[in-house]
């Protein structure tokens, strides 16, 4: 594989001066941490351009957070996997600052190894960012030659985005009702529900304990019903990511007359929490309106502060924290799956691109569904509306006479 990489970047030579690079390299305590600004690795000290350790700190954190935090972890991962790549190849070349030959190389290896085309462009903005930060002249990896290499990987190694399924309004409403509603007295207090089926007597095989567990597990199963169902509900007519829907407080719900104002704080398209506010009207079905679902959610698991969305244990306690957005993904696969669909062809985001297929199919226009979904392009809403448009009256197949 190194001969072929070999090949690859031979075009882009360039004798620089390697070991001059490899000092100019900084060299932090972790030299796997992300650079964010020189005070994060040279605070404390008293000469030109250098701060006092409590405020470099601050400086370095304000920095931080500047991008997500999950975004700077991937960034570090790359990095390192970066850094160890360039340790492994002959004659060690430095990673920061490094050559555009380097670079190249590097997305070369990866191409050869199996690493799609998405995976190689995170990294490449890693290093990218990394070079920033460290206030390298010539950033390696804007470079002509790296975006040469990178464009033949998208042509070679390009591939169609592997899209999970929408969940649109009949599948979601197939998948609702398969979602087993919470008995009324347990929903509305599990605890008097527990002590009721407690009351029942000595009716299993286990006796009092027996009825006891059953009755535990009932409240679980009910609890969760509630939450699914809201959490299905609020996430789809919301128009909501993973992240945005767990990322939800009780206090961000507010039950209007025209239907729930969700106060979105902060998002993927708004880092600097600016915040929105969506707006989530009533259902015409008691089964599938997004507001009462809400209001049963919140019922039964007395919520009155604190994360919207909560684990709940086998126990049937409800959880002090909120669902990880991993956890979105679970429920729409595991619910889809007791609907009789294939939990593979979905995902927490089957939710967002549900709403704008179905959106789009009931004629809403872009403008309306963008706003919703706080799109900021149409170019980049196009692939969510494109199936629900497919055989809109404008089909032009229909109207050439087969």
């Amino acid at each position: 594989m190194r001969a072929r990489q070999d090949r690859r970047v031979a075009a882009f030579a360039d004798p620089a001066d390697e070991p001059a690079r490899r000092a100019a390299e900084p060299d932090p305590a972790d030299p796997d941490r992300l650079p964010v600004l020189a005070a994060d690795v040279t605070a404390g000290g008293a000469g030109d351009g250098q701060l006092a350790e409590a405020l470099a700190e601050r400086v370095t954190q304000y920095a931080r957070a500047a991008r997500a935090t999950s975004t700077w972890k991937a960034y570090d991962t790359d990095l390192r996997h970066f850094r160890g790549w360039c340790a492994a190849q002959p004659g060690a070349p430095v990673a920061v600052p490094a050559s555009a030959l380097t670079v190249a190389g590097y997305l070369a290896a990866l191409a050869d190894a199996g690493y799609k085309p998405s995976t190689i462009r995170r990294r490449l903005a890693a290093i990218s960012v990394a070079h920033q930060l460290a206030r390298v002249a010539a950033n390696p990896a804007a470079s002509p030659e790296v975006a040469t290499v990178w464009d033949g990987i998208r042509r070679i190694h390009g591939a169609r985005p592997e899209r999970k399924a929408a969940l649109e309004t009949s599948l979601l409403t197939r998948v609702l009702a398969a979602i087993d509603d919470p008995p009324p007295r347990a929903a509305a207090d599990p605890a008097a529900g527990a002590a009721g089926d407690q009351a029942a007597g000595d009716q299993g095989p286990g006796g009092p304990a027996g009825d006891a567990g059953a009755a535990a597990r009932g409240r679980a199963a009910a609890l969760a019903a509630a939450r699914d169902r809201a959490l299905l509900l609020v996430g789809f007519a919301g128009c909501l990511r993973r992240s945005e829907l767990v990322g939800l407080d009780v206090a961000d719900i507010d039950v209007t007359a025209d239907g729930l104002v969700l106060t979105i704080r902060s998002s993927k398209t708004d880092q600097r929490g600016e915040g929105a506010l969506v707006g989530v009207a009533y259902g015409s079905y008691r089964q599938t309106c997004p507001v009462r679902a809400w209001q049963a959610w919140a019922a039964a698991a007395a919520l009155a502060g604190g994360p919207a969305f909560r684990g709940v244990n086998r126990h049937g306690a409800v959880g002090a924290g909120r669902l990880h957005p991993s956890s979105v993904a679970r429920i729409v696969q595991r619910r889809a799956e007791a609907a009789g669909l294939d939990p593979a062809d979905f995902a927490g985001h089957s939710l967002r691109s549900g709403f704008a297929t179905a959106a789009a199919r009931a004629g809403a226009s872009d403008r309306a569904i963008m706003r919703q979904g706080r799109w900021r392009s149409a170019s980049s809403l196009d692939s969510y509306v494109r199936p629900g448009r497919l055989f809109d009256r404008d089909n032009p197949s229909g109207r050439v006479g087969l």
